[in-house]
């Protein structure tokens, strides 16, 4: 794992539905991404909205991505979901928080899984990489 000053650099993704589908979502998603970008800090990297899934006309669920730096995972998510929190504001009836999941890996393991992939910045893949994945045996992740 990456270990720096403030700990260590998890890669945080958390997904969670928005009430009342796609039009209610673009009627707040420009605040809501300002208000998440505006949650950067020296533990919290990069938030932003990674993507937005839609499924029929009266459901969206949006995945937020970051790269935190904390001692635990439990920390990471912890800072994650406070991050989160902040950005959502009083809009907290506006998301499905109950149905909410999340993923955190140490950012290390990711970046060692996509070779020459843009990491930590964007969790973006090229084609390349992709391409270069599919070619290469399987391996096992670092420990």
């Amino acid at each position: 794992m990456i270990a720096r000053p403030g700990g260590t650099s998890w890669a945080v993704r958390l997904s969670v539905a928005r009430r009342g589908g796609w039009r209610a979502w673009l009627a707040v998603s420009g605040d809501f991404e300002r208000d998440l970008a505006g949650q950067e800090s020296d533990s919290v990297l990069t938030p932003r909205v990674e993507a937005e899934s839609r499924r029929g006309r009266d459901y969206v669920r949006v995945t937020i991505a970051m790269t935190v730096l904390a001692p635990d995972v439990a920390q990471a998510l912890t800072a994650a979901w406070w991050t989160f929190r902040k950005a959502a504001g009083n809009d907290t009836e506006g998301w499905d928080m109950a149905g909410a999941s999340a993923e955190v890996q140490p950012e290390e393991a990711l970046a060692a899984w996509l070779p020459g992939a843009q990491w930590p910045g964007s969790s973006r893949l090229r084609l390349d990489d992709i391409a270069s994945l599919l070619r290469e045996p399987a391996r096992a992740p670092p420990r």
